[in-house]
């Protein structure tokens, strides 16, 4: 997985010259867009690996253990995911009527051939930030029903679902300054929750 990773440029021999290619590889692959590398099936397998090699060097750098009181441990988990339920409650909000259940699904870049270009692909589907929404709303839902259960204040969880309310408002209010672009956006899908968790596990 490392090797893929860490590959800048194509290993694949030229026809033309027989010498290794030198054009860059496509993330995650050990190939470059002209010898396979932007094939539909090649790229998601890249993905995969950089998906695996990210989740692999989080677990490394967070995942230390520590000790915690049960049931602060149930408060943090309250506090993050309301922050996270209030951020995707924002982007599913800005859903176009169209967009919940259809869009597209696939998109391929072909450098070569008879006809160059973007090939797209849109389905009926529900949307990813719809998914996600409903997701951590039940999960938040589970969450505050054990917290409840063992104990815990009503006010005291009510208190962790505002304050992660109010966090996710000043993450949601940052990132609209940034203007950020369609990829830039769902990068932000994937660090925002994550950096939400990682606030309330320090909190």
């Amino acid at each position: 997985m490392k090797g893929y990773l860490m590959a800048e440029r194509c290993g694949a021999k030229a026809r033309s010259t027989g010498k290794p290619c030198t054009q860059p590889v496509v993330p995650g692959t050990a190939r470059c867009r002209f010898h396979g590398g932007a094939a539909p099936q090649v790229r998601a397998a890249g993905e995969r690996r950089i998906q695996a090699a990210n989740a692999e060097l989080a677990a490394t750098t967070f995942g230390l253990s520590r000790e915690v009181d049960p049931r602060d441990a149930l408060l943090e988990e309250v506090y993050r995911t309301a922050g996270v339920v209030d951020w995707l409650q924002q982007k599913v909000r800005a859903l176009q009527d169209e967009e919940v259940v259809w869009g597209i699904t696939e998109e391929v870049t072909k450098d070569s051939g008879e006809f160059p270009g973007v090939d797209t692909t849109r389905a009926a589907a529900i949307n990813v930030w719809v998914e996600l929404y409903a997701k951590e709303r039940k999960h938040l839902v589970a969450v505050c029903k054990a917290a409840v259960a063992a104990g815990l204040e009503e006010r005291r969880v009510r208190l962790a679902e505002l304050q992660g309310a109010m966090l996710a408002g000043v993450i949601r209010a940052i990132l609209g300054d940034l203007d950020l672009s369609p990829e830039q956006q769902t990068r932000a899908a994937q660090v925002v929750p994550f950096r939400l968790r990682e606030v309330a596990a320090t909190a």
